[in-house]
């Protein structure tokens, strides 16, 4: 069971995190793209994910985070330029205040990895940020491209939190512990998710290899 106070100050958290203000003057996540050298495709780096100081004191109150990430291959055109591909991924960060850890799990293509747990933010925040490498290179020799990289921060969705809490069980024999009640809980990740922080960056374009 939660604590009162606890609640209130997570409640009012959640009101500051929504503030225009608050998020203009917190620092922001770096992104970064690495173009392909021969024989290998492009890899992403993600850099600073809790810069902000909100969404790192919710992470920290037990509230799971969601990331999204995705890599597009462009092929530059006239008129218009050409989506040739993308790679999609995901990390989910929880606190689970019985076990003081981190929890970190990677859902790619529907399938749930367990990426790690730690013992402090900043520890699985650098696990988290470890380059991510593709197999998305141009097929067309001579002709010119870049790479965009986005990334979503956001709270679970409810379903994304069923799914969670079912595999936990499956791997782990259990859950995490939740910082809240399961009614509160809903209603705060519902609320959290209406706020989606987006980030973005290209890279220089380039010519394939021939």
């Amino acid at each position: 069971m939660s604590h009162p106070g606890r609640v209130c100050v997570l409640l009012f958290a959640l009101i500051t995190m929504r503030s225009p203000v608050s998020h203009a003057q917190g620092r922001q996540p770096l992104l970064s793209i690495t173009l392909p050298a021969a024989g290998a495709g492009g890899a992403a780096t993600a850099a600073n994910l809790f810069a902000e100081s909100d969404m790192r004191e919710l992470v920290r109150s037990g509230f799971p985070a969601l990331l999204r990430y995705r890599l597009e291959l462009w092929r530059q055109g006239g008129l218009f330029d050409a989506l040739e591909g993308q790679v999609e991924w995901e990390l989910i960060i929880q606190y689970d205040p019985s076990a003081q850890r981190y929890g970190v799990i990677k859902r790619q293509n529907g399938k749930l990895e367990d990426a790690g747990s730690f013992a402090t933010l900043a520890t699985a925040q650098s696990a988290m940020e470890r380059t991510q490498r593709t197999t998305l290179a141009p097929d067309r020799g001579g002709a010119r491209y870049y790479y965009a990289f986005l990334l979503n921060i956001e709270a679970l969705s409810v379903s994304d939190m069923d799914q969670l809490e079912r595999w936990l069980r499956g791997v782990r024999g259990g859950t995490a512990a939740s910082a809240v009640g399961s009614g509160l809980r809903t209603l705060m990740l519902r609320m959290l998710g209406g706020e989606k922080r987006h980030y973005q960056t290209r890279s220089p374009s380039f010519v394939a290899e021939r």
